[in-house]
């Protein structure tokens, strides 16, 4: 990350945009790291960063309580990190980063979650989709419209995945990293009405380069 940060790419950049994952299991060692290699290479200023399902979520073998509650305790955890790299903690969000271009912003994470084999599934829920609705109107008149999440909004069945020259998901590895069919489905229909240019995304830890229904999709590997 600090050969990356280094970089020209970086350097020369108008924007970084990191899709999650700032840490392995949320610590707060591993927040301060990333902040201080953001600083000592003058990134921070120009720096917007999403929470990612290590960020947020729960990583031990089994757990007891309500999702909400514990989805709750999650995200005020990963808040914690967030405010330290002077990130948003609440979702979605929008941020006009020139009268051009708006990147909103969506938490995908599975925080609430019971095992650490669910951490991995991604959820919107239908009250975070209706606000990203509310903020897609209010900037409607923006032409170019990035929409940042953690989760791929579309992991390819294998023949998909084949015909692109990429290696083929097992089914299991589709369930365990989707995000629910609905909520997948009424996202990307949300941001083909309002014309988003790009959707990016992180968790599946490979480069993708691609277009669904209209809609390129970046997906960015773990540094």
């Amino acid at each position: 990350f600090r050969q990356l940060a280094q970089s020209k790419e970086a350097s020369d950049a108008d924007l970084i945009l990191i899709t999650g994952d700032v840490t392995d299991q949320g610590d707060a060692k591993a927040w301060q790291k990333c902040r201080d290699i953001l600083v000592s290479s003058r990134l921070l200023s120009k720096t917007l960063a999403i929470v990612g399902n290590h960020d947020a979520c729960y990583l031990g073998l089994a757990r007891a309580g309500f999702p909400s509650v514990l989805r709750k305790r999650d995200m005020k955890r990963a808040g914690i990190g967030l405010k330290k790299m002077r990130q948003r903690v609440s979702y979605p969000w929008a941020e006009q980063i020139d009268p051009r271009v708006v990147i909103f912003a969506l938490n995908s994470n599975n925080s609430g979650n019971f095992t650490s084999a669910q951490n991995a599934m991604g959820f919107l829920g239908e009250q975070q989709l209706e606000r990203f609705a509310d903020l897609l109107g209010r900037y409607q008149h923006v032409p170019v419209k990035i929409v940042a999440l953690h989760h791929s909004p579309n992991i390819p069945r294998a023949a998909t995945a084949i015909k692109r020259g990429n290696p083929p998901p097992s089914m299991l590895f589709r369930w365990t990293h989707q995000i629910d069919a609905g909520d997948r489905r009424i996202l990307r229909r949300l941001c083909k009405a309002a014309k988003v240019r790009l959707m990016v995304h992180g968790h599946l830890h490979q480069a993708e380069d691609r277009r669904v229904n209209g809609i390129r999709i970046v997906g960015a590997p773990a540094s």
